[in-house]
């Protein structure tokens, strides 16, 4: 989100003494926030209370603030003034340049279009109005999801196809072939959603870091601080911007948006956080022994009752697959004691739907299946060491199961959690490691 109060700030100076020199001053005595820094501010802090009442939130954030550099707009200043302020059929830009902490605060694409459509409708509730927040949010909301799993160089069809697809889409129907000649807008203070929003699009589709993301915007001669600032919303979640940028704005800004933006870090780190137990809950059921009482989230054994040595005959099971673009041999050194080889050959026979795993130990090997398809997940050999036992290699199998990128070693940690859960050892710590090398 401070994406968009530094390409607020940054642009500031320029909004009515505008510049095509893409190497202007980046920042100097001249630059400040204005309203588009307040409204930004606004909606984070009505998100972080939990409020889906943007309109109040924006009104006494303004109301508060009655002169920041640049004024308000006609329109938006009498609605700042009123003491019962209605939307007025807007379509300007000011929607789409608060909008950029719904992008990052909700998830769900139903939801980012809902609150980006709230947060418009307050004052800027024509479609148009409507249209650019919601199209800067889930540029934004992509951006975010599409960077988690990226790796590689960022080009302007990357971009246009991984990353902006759903935002184009919103303003033409076939995003593949999207064009603007930016020569049409230089030059042109356009305050509309329908002027700005697009070129924004097209700007940060052709930027290969944050700052050049913002140079483009601000040398474009138009609404500057605006234009920057939802550039900057959305190239932020690309690019990310470098730490000396961050403290060069932070020292302009008063204490009470400080802390606002602080909460909201919190805010996103406590949703992201809750996000993974939930998703680390999910895939530890779907990959884990026994029912969804798991001792690492319930204190409560989950494994059935060893009562009857698991056989070859007692599943519906598939052989191990000989495709070696399936399968992986994983040379490995893993000692077992005499104790842990006695559970470990008592086998584990599923008990309840919710039990994902079939196991069986005959002379030489331990296979686990997939309960549910009898799909031969592992294949591990083993052999005496003394009185003891040494698992050598593992086959894994890993198209049965989402090993993430490094297939080899989360597929033996996995595997090495499966017989720490079955024999009762040290599973967290090796449920973690597989979640670590998964990721």
């Amino acid at each position: 989100m401070l994406g968009a109060i530094i390409g607020d700030i940054i642009g500031s100076r320029w909004e009515f003494c505008p510049t095509n020199d893409y190497h202007f001053e980046w920042i100097s005595a001249q630059n400040d926030y204005t309203d588009d820094t307040l409204c930004t501010v606004a909606v984070a802090d009505a998100i972080v209370h939990q409020s889906d009442d943007y309109g109040s939130y924006i009104h006494c954030w303004c109301r508060s603030h009655p002169c920041p550099m640049g004024g308000y707009g006609g329109r938006f200043a009498q609605w700042v003034r009123s003491n019962r302020p209605q939307p007025y059929g807007s379509f300007g830009n000011g929607s789409a340049m608060r909008v950029s902490a719904i992008g990052w605060a909700f998830d769900e694409t139903d939801d980012v279009l809902r609150e980006a459509e709230k947060s418009a409708a307050c004052s800027h509730n024509h479609p148009e109005g409507i249209r650019g927040a919601q199209a800067v949010a889930l540029a934004i909301r992509d951006a975010r999801h599409w960077k988690r799993t990226f790796s590689g160089a960022i080009t302007p069809q990357v971009l246009r196809q991984q990353v902006l697809y759903r935002a184009i889409r919103l303003y033409s129907e076939e995003p593949e072939t999207f064009q603007l000649n930016l020569d049409d807008y230089r030059n042109r203070f356009d305050e509309t959603c329908q002027g700005t929003v697009p070129v924004a699009l097209w700007i940060v589709m052709h930027s290969h870091s944050f700052e050049d993301a913002i140079r483009r915007a601000v040398s474009l001669g138009a609404d500057a601080d605006t234009l920057g600032a939802i550039v900057g919303s959305i190239a932020e979640a690309i690019w990310g911007i470098p730490e000396a940028m961050k403290q060069q704005v932070w020292h302009l800004l008063p204490d009470e948006m400080k802390e606002v933006l602080k909460e909201f870090r919190h805010h996103l780190y406590n949703l992201t956080n809750k996000q993974k137990q939930v998703e680390d809950a999910i895939l530890h059921w779907k990959l884990g022994l026994g029912n969804a009482n798991n001792p690492l989230f319930y204190g409560k054994s989950a494994l059935p009752e060893k009562t009857k040595t698991a056989t070859v005959s007692d599943w519906k099971i598939q052989a191990m697959p000989s495709d070696r673009t399936t399968v992986t041999e994983v040379v490995v050194k893993i000692n077992l004691s005499p104790q842990t080889m006695h559970i470990l050959k008592k086998g584990h026979i599923p008990e309840a739907m919710e039990d994902h795993w079939f196991m069986y130990c005959d002379h030489e090997y331990i296979r686990y299946y997939r309960s549910w398809t009898g799909v031969c997940v592992f294949e591990a050999h083993y052999l005496p060491n003394g009185k003891a036992y040494l698992i050598d290699r593992i086959r894994i199998n890993h198209h049965a199961v989402d090993l993430g990128a490094n297939k080899e070693k989360a597929g033996t940690a996995l595997f090495c959690y499966l017989l720490n859960a079955e024999t009762e050892g040290e599973a967290e710590l090796t449920w973690k490691e597989f979640l670590k090398l998964k990721s």
